[in-house]
């Protein structure tokens, strides 16, 4: 190739933006099948996840020597040095600078309480909100407490499962408050006639909506009921208060019917949930279903229910929903490569979560929480490890980036410091 001369490049610099482009499709194309190559050329080892290709590449677009490309021509021999540069930074993981609210949920077996007569009682659960964050370049945990602590609109928000007992009853309800404010334990009346014991379980806690189970079991006389309902809920709605005896079939209005989220136009989709033929008892309404976690996503699930004015008892069946849940149900609930890839290099894995900065990866694995900068190997140490309990299931994953982290540090921490709100177990004599 023939030099160009130096006086003639010098005018040309002069007078404007270049006349070729730096980087063209066709020098895009040459690098990839030079790395290609490379690869071709090494020895057969475990594949990185899908992500490390990606970050190759990107990692050639933004190394690139800009300043030493005068013509397209030119810039043909940096391939060589562009590659080798692109080796060695794709295989270092960035730090990492998100910071994850984490809300998770154990499961208890029925214990039965004196109070509660001769019910067999029900399954309960409690709580536990942790921020892991960046704190001077390591991973740290650096608040936990009881209860599910979550941001909403511009204030934090905390969800505390409390305990009320009377003579013959007991209800396991959710309390909602702002999280600055003190919680206030609920009274319920009580039915000296009947034995009662009522669980409410949060499944979800996004970013405006909750998704809660409700239970019931009555004993009256001898005539044994129980009941089952689900639903999805603002935050605000969750505060207003509790529908109670389920025997008596009330109508339970505080809540969000997935029709409200999606339209009138979803006729068509609760008569093709089903995989059977319909019930003549039941029904697809929307006004019930709920937010259920499966590998790697959030999925949304309808219920399908006695029909308006049966006298059956309330329960629910719980079938697929069609769609992608929208952003205002759940932010971001992205992962960065298939859940096969994840299993593929983490065979015990059975949850994931991807920051939205892409610089944090967060693998649920046997009874670990274990937290990886992005792009780091498979069969490498964890920059962070979290003991998880027994059965413990994700309820709530919120993120935080730029300047919200050392907020979120400083608020999260206090809020959770406070540990009041779990005293709220009340005892009527």
């Amino acid at each position: 190739m023939n030099n160009p001369d130096p006086d003639d490049l010098h005018k040309e610099l002069e007078s404007g933006p270049l006349e070729q482009p730096g980087f063209t499709s066709k020098l895009q194309r040459n690098i990839e099948e030079a790395i290609e190559r490379k690869e071709r050329a090494r020895p057969k080892v475990k594949p990185l996840l899908c992500f490390a290709g990606v970050g190759a590449i990107a990692a050639a677009l933004l190394l690139f020597p800009w300043s030493s490309i005068h013509t397209q021509s030119d810039a043909a021999p940096a391939q060589d040095a562009t590659i080798m540069t692109t080796a060695s930074v794709s295989s270092a993981p960035s730090p990492i600078s998100t910071a994850l609210l984490i809300g998770l949920r154990t499961e208890h077996p029925p214990t039965v309480s004196a109070t509660a007569g001769s019910a067999k009682g029900l399954p309960y659960s409690t709580y536990r909100t942790m921020l892991i964050a960046p704190v001077r370049g390591q991973l740290q945990k650096t608040s936990e407490g009881p209860g599910i602590l979550m941001p909403y609109k511009q204030n934090f928000w905390k969800i505390d499962s409390l305990v009320h007992q009377t003579k013959t009853d007991e209800f396991r309800y959710l309390s909602a408050h702002l999280a600055d404010q003190p919680v206030k334990p609920e009274t319920f009346i009580d039915q000296p006639e009947e034995h009662l014991n009522r669980v409410e379980t949060l499944l979800f806690a996004g970013n405006q909506y909750v998704s809660i189970a409700e239970s019931e079991q009555v004993l009256r006389g001898s005539a044994p009921y129980q009941a089952d309902r689900v639903w999805v809920r603002t935050l605000p709605q969750l505060k207003e208060g509790h529908t109670l005896q389920f025997y008596n079939k009330t109508v339970d209005k505080n809540h969000v019917s997935i029709t409200d989220l999606y339209g009138t136009s979803l006729n068509n989709v609760f008569t093709n949930v089903r995989s059977g033929p319909a019930a003549p008892t039941t029904e697809i309404s929307g006004q019930s279903w709920t937010v259920q976690r499966e590998p790697g996503r959030w999925v949304g699930k309808i219920a399908e229910t006695p029909r308006a004015g049966s006298t059956a008892p309330d329960s629910y069946l719980l079938h697929d929903f069609p769609r992608e849940l929208p952003d205002k149900v759940v932010n971001h609930d992205e992962i960065c490569c298939s859940w096969s890839d994840i299993q593929a290099s983490w065979p015990q894995a059975t949850d994931v979560l991807t920051s939205p900065m892409n610089d944090m990866l967060v693998i649920f694995e046997q009874s670990k929480l274990n937290f990886y900068p992005f792009a780091q190997a498979p069969g490498n140490a964890p920059q962070l490890s979290v003991d998880l309990q027994p059965g413990e299931q994700l309820v709530m994953a919120q993120w935080a980036t730029d300047h919200y982290v050392q907020e979120w540090i400083d608020k999260v921490g206090r809020y959770l410091s406070d540990n009041t709100a779990t005293r709220g177990h009340l005892t009527e004599q």
